[in-house]
């Protein structure tokens, strides 16, 4: 991506790549927790560990999108480029942080659990949307290049 340092990209894909991963093995737990749905989960040392590196890589991935937001996201939406898929993708990475708010803050069991239920689902949901904007970026700048 132009006007970023040759790590960023790799760090950013990593970082969400990390919280995906994550998020994947912490969801059986909150389907345990949440759902009572017998589940087998981490024992109690990983599954703390995996929640703390899943909040950890959110601050990251909250820090990235900041530099996203200087660069290319104030670019693209003036070019007119896949507005879409950057729309999708900004408003499902805000609901995953108001969720995860959430699911740490709100004392209601009820609430707690529907932000539980919502940052899983769109946690899991927004794998679809970042392959459709990063695929159809790198074949949009392949086209330019020629």
């Amino acid at each position: 991506m132009k006007g970023y340092p040759e790590w960023f990209v790799p760090v950013l894909v990593g970082t969400v790549l990390l919280m995906f991963a994550t998020g994947l093995l912490l969801a059986p737990t909150t389907l345990a927790l949440r759902a009572s749905l017998a589940m087998p989960r981490l024992p109690g040392a990983g599954r703390i560990a995996m929640a703390a590196l899943h909040a950890a890589a959110g601050f990251a991935l909250m820090l990235l999108l900041g530099a996203l937001w200087a660069v290319h996201i104030r670019s693209g939406w003036r070019r007119r480029k896949q507005r879409t898929s950057g729309l999708m993708l900004g408003g499902a990475l805000l609901v995953l942080a108001a969720s995860a708010l959430g699911v740490y803050y709100i004392s209601d069991e009820s609430l707690s659990g529907a932000a539980a239920f919502i940052h899983l689902g769109v946690g899991v949901a927004l794998a679809g949307p970042f392959g459709w904007h990063w695929l159809r970026g790198r074949r949009l700048r392949r086209r330019v290049r020629g």
